[in-house]
């Protein structure tokens, strides 16, 4: 049984991570990493020197996937905390002089005297399958956003084309949308190009 409690508090931000090392609640190091292959390969050095070190870090978005994503390419497990709550978790005043520093050693307290469940490794299929998620969900929200910004567009320039079809949202009324944005365009075309384009 290894007596000894170590834990890497990591402090993730957009180019470089904070670390803090505690062993058995007391701080030995703090360093900081840059957030590429390089920095993770000098974390990943300190973090094999020792049994079952126990990692945790803050969900950052964008910037703690990556230190993630390299967690679970070495089969290393970890405690990645949403910010809301490990800031509930921690006491107040410990947030008053915010620091990158200051930051990782709190999350290394925490998981020191306050230990958090670790996670499992994600299979690589389930994290390209959340991958592939986020992106639908990403896609889906831009396409409503797009979609409500154009038929403020199209109130504005001709509201009135709106109603030449029961549901106004299909391909067909999108091409002709595409083709008369403005009632001045339908005034200006001929008549026979109008029903040529309609029956096309």
């Amino acid at each position: 049984m290894d007596l000894l409690k170590t834990v890497f508090g990591i402090d993730v931000s957009s180019r470089k991570s904070n670390v803090c090392i505690m062993v058995n609640g007391q701080k030995v190091n703090d360093y900081a990493i840059s957030n590429d292959m390089v920095g993770f390969n000098q974390l990943l050095g300190d973090l094999k020197q020792v049994t079952n070190p126990q990692i945790i870090f803050e969900a950052t978005g964008v910037y703690s996937r990556r230190l993630q994503a390299f967690l679970d390419m070495h089969e290393l497990r970890y405690v990645m905390m949403n910010p809301l709550e490990a800031k509930r978790k921690t006491k107040d005043d410990l947030h008053q002089n915010k620091t990158d520093k200051l930051d990782a050693l709190y999350l290394a307290k925490l998981q020191s005297e306050h230990p958090q469940r670790l996670a499992y490794v994600q299979s690589k299929e389930y994290q390209e399958l959340m991958a592939n998620n986020r992106i639908y969900e990403q896609a889906s929200h831009d396409l409503i956003t797009n979609r409500n910004r154009l038929h403020k567009a199209i109130q504005l320039t001709f509201p009135e084309i709106e109603h030449l079809m029961a549901n106004p949202r299909g391909k067909n009324y999108w091409s002709i949308v595409l083709r008369f944005p403005h009632p001045d365009i339908v005034l200006e075309t001929k008549e026979a190009d109008i029903i040529d384009f309609l029956k096309g």
